[in-house]
């Protein structure tokens, strides 16, 4: 069975049961109309819905070969009950009692276990009986090969030596590759690391050798795969769930400061317009999630076309491009505050690495062999290289930063993320970091 067709089947069974059950308590309930009625089908469609996303962020529509069957029953218990908390404080707020409601509590009752039943025998019945189809993957190696690559489907088998660590598109051009197994002795740490940084930047799962956990274990996060020798490399640890959330703040958080702001930015735009010539926004092209481009909005501190002559290069302390007012607003970060505009337009989040400009991506990515896993995450107007470190001004200060960033990455969570958020208030506060 294809990954497509046993998604199909499972998401369908889902909606099934959870369907079932919603009848069935419409039909227990006091409610006086029928089941074909539109209150009866427009509420099974949002109860439905609700469910089925849930299901989705918690990552429970992963195929049968990735996951156990007791691991998914426990995480569906959970999901179970933070639906119920949700759709309780969703009730109170519209002021609706559930539990005087005749049906909903013997149907909630009825639906746990039904969806439980359901998830185990058709979850087994895949493992034992039906034969999922094996992922299709690339090799890249050098080395021994295995005897058995279980769960995989080897397209291709490809020479480590002979990969640019560029990796063209052509060589990833093969129909519907989901993943690559880097299969190697670990004696070109450097190539390798190369290698697996600018994959992460593609859609393609990657799995190592276990010869290579040395190599990698100090800059990435693995995952054991259930009867195969192979771990998979996590790029960042956040839940799907986790990344809705951080999404929704973002945007929230956006909004919010924005229109709390709106005054102090349209006084800071006038003071910019009278103390030089030029635009009041900086308008720049910079590399951003997975490597796409986007523009980036600041507040004017430097003088216009203050690379006119020069090209692309760092700013150096005391700047004599910067103006009177960018030496205020660049202290106080406040020529940031336009990128709020980004984190709306989902180009950018509050916290993550710096974005950079392509010219430099493409410079730097070529001697250090990491600096693309910055791209893995969405970048941010602040993050923990930003609170840790000043400004960029030199190749060895990038690296020092990208220590920083690597961290962040493979320690992403909401709470580090409220944490990079009060320290970068201390350092607006003190002034630090910026010049």
């Amino acid at each position: 069975m294809s990954r497509r067709n046993e998604l199909i089947f499972t998401i369908f069974g889902d909606a099934a049961v959870l369907s079932v059950v919603y009848f069935i308590s419409w039909k227990a309930s006091a409610i006086n109309a029928s089941l074909t009625s539109w209150h009866a089908l427009l509420g099974n469609l949002i109860v439905v819905i609700f469910w089925l996303f849930l299901f989705q962020t918690f990552d429970l529509y992963e195929s049968r070969h990735k996951i156990q069957i007791i691991s998914e029953l426990f995480k569906l218990f959970k999901v179970f009950c933070i639906g119920l908390l949700i759709i309780f404080g969703l009730a109170y707020l519209v002021n609706i009692d559930f539990m005087k409601a005749h049906g909903f509590v013997p149907s909630y009752l009825v639906m746990l276990p039904s969806i439980l039943i359901w998830r185990f025998f058709w979850r087994g019945l895949i493992g034992e009986y039906v034969k999922t189809l094996p992922e299709k993957v690339l090799i890249f190696q050098n080395g021994d090969s295995l005897d058995s690559y279980n769960h995989f489907n080897v397209v291709k088998k490809i020479k480590l030596d002979k990969v640019n660590p560029t990796i063209s598109e052509a060589v990833l051009n093969y129909d519907n590759v989901e993943g690559i197994i880097i299969e190697s002795n670990g004696s070109d740490k450097k190539n390798i690391l190369s290698v697996i940084s600018r994959l992460a930047n593609t859609k393609f799962e990657i799995f190592i050798s276990p010869k290579l956990y040395p190599v990698i274990y100090q800059y990435f996060l693995v995952q054991k795969i259930p009867d195969s020798p192979f771990l998979k490399v996590i790029f960042h640890p956040l839940s799907s769930w986790d990344q809705f959330l951080k999404k929704v703040v973002d945007i929230i958080l956006s909004l919010v400061t924005l229109f709390i702001l709106a005054p102090f930015l349209m006084l800071t735009a006038l003071l910019i317009r009278i103390d030089s010539k030029g635009p009041i926004l900086y308008k720049q092209r910079r590399s951003g999630f997975r490597g796409k481009e986007f523009i980036l909005y600041k507040f004017r501190s430097m003088i216009s076309d203050a690379e006119k002559h020069t090209g692309p290069v760092w700013a150096e302390k005391n700047d004599q491009r910067i103006t009177r007012m960018g030496r205020i607003l660049r202290p106080l970060r406040i020529d940031e505050l336009p990128q709020l505009l980004n984190v709306l337009r989902g180009d950018m989040s509050f916290v993550g690495p710096r974005p950079e400009r392509p010219a430099f991506v493409e410079q730097l990515r070529e001697v250090i062999p990491l600096y693309t896993l910055r791209l893995t995450v969405h970048p941010g107007i602040t993050g923990l290289a930003q609170v840790q470190h000043a400004y960029d001004v030199s190749v060895e200060h990038v690296k020092r930063k990208l220590e920083y960033d690597l961290r962040y990455i493979n320690n992403m969570s909401l709470r580090l993320d409220l944490k990079i958020f009060l320290k970068t208030v201390l350092t607006v506060i003190k002034k630090e970091g910026a010049h």
